[in-house]
């Protein structure tokens, strides 16, 4: 019905609660009412009517006219709503500009704390990463401190989704040699990954199958266990090592890889 999308929309846009969302589309209907005839023609419980309407005062969706009853109309729709969305973006404008300014501060105050050359937490070489936010989180981290080489090995993820971190190391003057599978190719028909790969600097090649995908920044090397089920629910678990010997093994899994893709 057009009067629940009323106030679905007012509740998921507006800041208003259930009640608050029908009793504003009854004003709005029949004009001007009264806490007890709010109550006869909407499903607004009587008990709560007064505090209600008051509250669609304060938050000045409405405005009272005092007398023995008191009657309230609606503000019109198209100012208040209109208000609301000039407040609400001043108000997102200030909550932005705060936490860029909490972030530099915890910057700051953390410096101290920010593992340099010689890890903090002894030598861990190896993590376990679960779930595509935190993985995407750790490649992009990759991307960013790899220095020389990138080898990366894609069925489907990282190529299409982190297109513009790959470039920026690339830009950065790391070398990079990326196979992928026929669909991710015909994806990437238009990206500036095809675009570099064109003006020659990067190497691209194509591959049926990939028993294997991988992705290996310089000595880093990070990589999917296989488990479609939870594939599927994104929360796949991802290893990251980073020592050179495993380095070198994945590696030659991946030149085997090259030997045998096809030049895209």
């Amino acid at each position: 019905m057009v009067k629940d999308r009323m106030v679905e929309l007012l509740q998921e846009h507006f800041e208003l609660n259930l009640y608050e969302a029908r009793a504003y589309v009854a004003l709005v209907g029949f004009g001007v009412l009264t806490p007890a005839e709010l109550a006869s023609v909407s499903e607004v419980p009587a008990p709560r009517t007064y505090d209600v309407l008051r509250s669609l005062e304060k938050k000045g969706f409405a405005i009272s006219q005092p007398g023995k009853v008191n009657k309230y109309r609606p503000v019109h729709p198209q100012n208040i709503l209109e208000k609301f969305i000039e407040e609400w973006q001043e108000r997102v404008a200030e909550e932005l500009e705060a936490k860029k300014k909490a972030k530099e501060e915890l910057l700051e105050l953390m410096s101290p704390l920010i593992e340099t050359e010689i890890p903090k937490y002894g030598v861990e070489k190896v993590w376990v990463v679960r779930g595509i936010r935190n993985a995407t989180l750790k490649t992009k981290e990759m991307f960013e401190e790899v220095k020389e080489q990138i080898l990366l090995a894609d069925d489907g993820y990282i190529a299409i989704n982190l297109e513009s971190d790959i470039i920026k190391a690339i830009d950065n003057g790391a070398k990079a040699k990326i196979i992928v599978t026929e669909n991710v190719f015909h994806r990437l028909g238009t990206s500036k990954i095809m675009d570099y790969y064109k003006a020659g600097k990067l190497e691209l090649k194509v591959i049926d199958k990939l028993e294997l995908p991988m992705l290996i920044c310089d000595d880093e090397v990070f990589f999917a266990l296989e488990d479609m089920a939870a594939r599927y629910f994104n929360y796949e678990t991802q290893i990251w090592i980073k020592d050179f010997r495993v380095k070198a093994l994945f590696e030659g899994k991946f030149n085997e890889y090259w030997e045998k893709a096809k030049k895209a």
